[in-house]
């Protein structure tokens, strides 16, 4: 993770005080509540008075100069929500600033705030030269389906977009919504509606076996192997789905099988712990029949 660098760590101990939450904690999932960040890794930044600076969500590797450039930018007040705000005020058919500031507020959980200025960019890119017109479709459905709590505005939008990427984002969309209601029945249907339409997204494939697994559906396990296998067929490099592959075999007794996907896992991704603590249980389990 690029916080571990020793130059950004100096950077961020000059500048803040740091607080590291565990998302999967009580106050992880509080304050989850209140900020409505995504997912992880997500960097909020505060000033001295407990105001949003702006924050930082998701981390890519190959992009590390970046996000180190974009966090110096916020701390220095350029590329923020009041930065796009001020300049919007001089340039209000600006569509780079709608869109950013629609982003912004978006990613807040502002969806109110976001909605008019996501319907000016995509007002003011009617032959959607930016690329953003699909993207501005989601965000507003997806804004009516928090304001309301009912997924028929993600429906309506799977039926009438054809990008793969925002068609995958809407069905996980609808998916986490059922999950939190614990409705496992249309969870797995939703689920299933999306590797149908979308059936060479291993990710996706990897989502739906993995939920089945966390969740311990175990009606569905066979299934959960069936769509883990198949994902392991069309990304073979990925150690994340031969880690659920693993998983699920060993629930449903194959353990000889479940030692052969984690040890793919752990070859492919020697650092990560998880895949050899798995492995040694494996292997105590196979000993001991």
């Amino acid at each position: 993770m690029v916080l571990t660098d020793k130059k950004v760590a100096e950077f961020i101990n000059q500048h803040y005080i740091s607080v590291k939450i565990n998302g999967d904690s009580l106050e992880g999932k509080q304050l989850r509540e209140v900020y409505h960040y995504p997912g992880y890794p997500t960097i909020i930044l505060f000033d001295s008075i407990g105001n949003e600076i702006d924050r930082l969500i998701g981390f890519d590797p190959e992009h590390k100069t970046e996000y180190v450039q974009t966090l110096m930018d916020y701390t220095q007040g350029q590329g923020t929500l009041r930065d796009y705000l001020r300049r919007l005020a001089i340039e209000p058919d600006n569509f780079d600033y709608n869109y950013q500031i629609a982003k912004k507020y978006h990613e807040r959980g502002n969806y109110q705030e976001a909605r008019p200025y996501i319907q000016k960019f995509i007002a003011l890119d009617k032959d959607n030269r930016h690329q953003k017109n699909t993207e501005g479709r989601y965000l507003l459905a997806f804004g009516q389906y928090q304001l309301s709590q009912n997924v028929k505005p993600l429906e309506d939008f799977l039926k009438t977009t054809a990008e793969q990427d925002w068609i995958k984002q809407a069905y996980l969309d609808i998916a986490r919504h059922y999950r939190r209601q614990n409705d496992t029945e249309k969870a797995l249907k939703t689920y299933e509606a999306a590797i149908r339409r979308l059936p060479e997204d291993a990710r996706l494939m990897n989502s739906y076996a993995w939920y089945i697994f966390q969740n311990r559906v175990e009606s569905a396990y066979m299934r959960g192997i069936a769509i883990a296998s198949q994902a392991v067929k069309l990304a073979p490099n990925d150690d994340g789905i031969w880690d659920t592959l693993g998983q699920l075999l060993f629930v449903t007794g194959d353990v000889q099988g479940a030692i052969e996907a984690m040890q793919k896992a752990s070859q492919l991704n020697p650092q990560n712990d998880s895949y050899r603590e798995n492995l040694a249980k494996y292997h105590d389990a196979l000993s001991k029949k």
